[in-house]
């Protein structure tokens, strides 16, 4: 994914980042110097209570990853952290200092920009890696005159990062980042219970659903709205008057606005881990952006007009993404056997909509 248009990275704010390791088969060491080329172990294990058991590798991440702030001094610190087996969660925050040359005073240390850090902590991890796995890259596997060879990658490319700027969402991402083992655990034992319609209780309200509920408690739960038709009419006046009145608050990024449908995907596209889109998902652009979210390792709360009998099940593709707890369908109402009408339907779909609002911490809405 990419960074966030128009911020500046290097700025001392805390950020959570999400690597995620390459799938095994293409971790394998294709270069020659490397032994072996079998497809390669996980980061680390999850036992059945949800506690990290630790690895060789886990151990060699451990130790460079308290290493790294000293020798990148903006970084102030990476915690929490967890290593899971096949990625990564970090808090980190940025805005460190140094020590001053002949003094024991500390002086803020020389900024750097997120992405340089990541890809310089990357680096370190992949050495780390293959130093347990391979013993490192023998220098005679290099051709001569080439210098030494460059360990295979061992996580994509990019990566993954929340901006921590509103009050609450920080110890609500150290929260996620603490609890990922226990709730990898669970949805590994409950895989079944994902995918069958039950009622459930949240916030003090009774609500059918099916799919992971425990997306309900994400840290960043991010309302879409994305309408059929152009802007036109009484919302584009609206815009204009909105304009007219403030000129500046349209330039504001935390004023709601109208980004078009490219922004709206662009926006979806951000939301990753540790966050889950919040839709009836029924219109095309809203689909699309579901799509986009997914993409990004986020999650689905599918907000749904009726609820759900006990033998209902959605599309094979939806229900493969309930079973690994990456979606979950949401219904205040009952299930009913007559079909609704046209302005039974638009009543509550108006409900659902006011009901993404309340329940999300921020709110995407675009005109195709």
């Amino acid at each position: 994914m990419g960074r966030l248009p128009g911020f500046d990275y290097k700025r001392p704010f805390f950020y959570m980042v999400t690597l995620k390791a390459l799938p095994p088969q293409k971790r394998a060491a294709p270069d020659p110097g490397f032994a072996g080329g079998a497809p390669a172990p996980p980061f680390s294990e999850i036992a059945a209570d949800g506690t990290i058991v630790p690895n060789a590798i886990t151990e060699a991440f451990e130790r460079t990853i308290a290493a790294f702030p000293k020798q990148w001094p903006w970084v102030e610190s990476f915690s929490p952290h967890v290593i899971m087996p096949d990625h990564l969660h970090l808090m980190v925050k940025l805005g460190g200092r140094e020590a001053a040359p002949q003094s024991p005073a500390s002086l803020p240390a020389k900024p750097v920009a997120l992405g340089t850090l990541i890809g310089q902590l990357k680096k370190h991890l992949r050495a780390a890696y293959w130093e347990i796995l391979q013993g490192g890259l023998p220098a005679a596997s290099a051709p001569a005159g080439a210098g030494a060879a460059k360990p295979p990658d061992i996580f994509e490319p990019d990566f993954h990062d929340w901006i921590v700027k509103k009050e609450g969402q920080l110890e609500a991402f150290r929260t996620y980042i603490r609890e990922n083992g226990p709730r990898a655990a669970r949805r590994r034992a409950n895989r079944q219970f994902f995918t069958r319609a039950r009622q459930i209780e949240f916030r003090g309200a009774r609500y059918w659903a099916y799919g992971n509920e425990a997306l309900l408690e994400l840290p960043q739960i991010v309302a879409i709205k994305g309408h059929r038709r152009p802007m036109g009419g009484r919302e584009a006046a609206l815009q204009d008057l909105a304009a007219l009145q403030d000129p500046a608050a349209l330039q504001d990024p935390d004023v709601p606005k109208n980004p078009g449908r490219e922004g709206l995907l662009a926006a979806a596209s951000r939301i990753g881990p540790g966050g889950a889109g919040l839709s009836t998902f029924l219109s095309p652009l809203e689909k699309e952006a579901g799509n986009e979210i997914l993409k990004a390792g986020g999650s689905l709360i599918v907000l749904s007009m009726e609820g759900f009998p006990e033998r209902w099940h959605p599309s094979e593709k939806q229900e493969r993404w309930c079973a690994a707890g990456r979606m979950l369908y949401l219904s205040p109402f009952e299930p009913r056997a007559v079909k609704l009408t046209r302005q039974e339907m638009h009543m509550r779909a108006h409900a659902l909509v006011d009901w993404a609002l309340q329940h999300s911490q921020e709110q995407l809405e675009a005109w195709p």
